[in-house]
């Protein structure tokens, strides 16, 4: 590789890093030296995987970017905290916040909403070359306490698993956005097919 070519690159890298700065100011420092930050509508991971887990940044993901600007979860509710593990149980005052959301907005009338807990299929790490389950709306990863709908078009009898978040509280509206006002969609979110009805 010859000197200029070098330079060359470091002035692209330098040029790379100086955009990201620009573009994500509230992560800027951890951008350019390493460090933890949160993720933002302008943070350039967004939606990408973590390296680690598999599992997507989503925005308000605690996070830690190397030197090498390579990132990764920092949060103990998913396998890649490196001993920062924390439990999952939340506050009373908590509880009782997420109780008036639900009781303000609620779910549509019989709706089956499904919590993810520990072993659910749609949880399954990434084997052989697949990815993680993800929304079929906001194609986020699916993780553990994710509220979900699972097979849209038929969610009494599930003719599929695919699942369409549900979930005020993680800030994940896909099944309002896909289904305003839970009228009866007339397509299949994932094939487009025809529904009938």
């Amino acid at each position: 590789m010859t000197e200029q070519t070098k330079t060359s690159l470091n002035l692209r890298k330098a040029f790379d890093q100086g955009v990201a700065v620009a573009i994500d100011p509230a992560n800027n420092v951890a951008i350019q030296q390493g460090g933890e930050a949160i993720t933002t509508l302008n943070s350039y991971w967004l939606h990408q995987r973590c390296p680690v887990c598999s599992h997507t940044f989503r925005l308000g993901d605690e996070v830690y970017i190397a030197e090498d600007r390579t990132v990764r979860h920092n949060n103990g509710l998913l396998p890649c905290a490196q001993g920062n593990a924390t439990g999952s149980e939340p506050s009373p005052e908590t509880s009782a916040f997420f109780a008036g959301l639900d009781t303000a907005w609620p779910p549509p009338k019989d709706m089956p909403i499904v919590r993810l807990e520990a072993g659910h299929e749609l949880l399954a790490p990434p084997l052989a070359g697949f990815q993680r389950h993800t929304c079929v709306v906001c194609g986020h990863t699916l993780r553990l306490n994710d509220h979900v709908v699972i097979c849209p078009c038929s969610p009494h009898k599930p003719l599929c698993r695919i699942a369409v978040h549900r979930d005020p509280i993680h800030g994940l509206h896909c099944f309002d956005a896909w289904n305003p006002g839970a009228n009866r969609q007339l397509y299949c979110p994932v094939t487009s097919r025809k529904l009938d009805g």
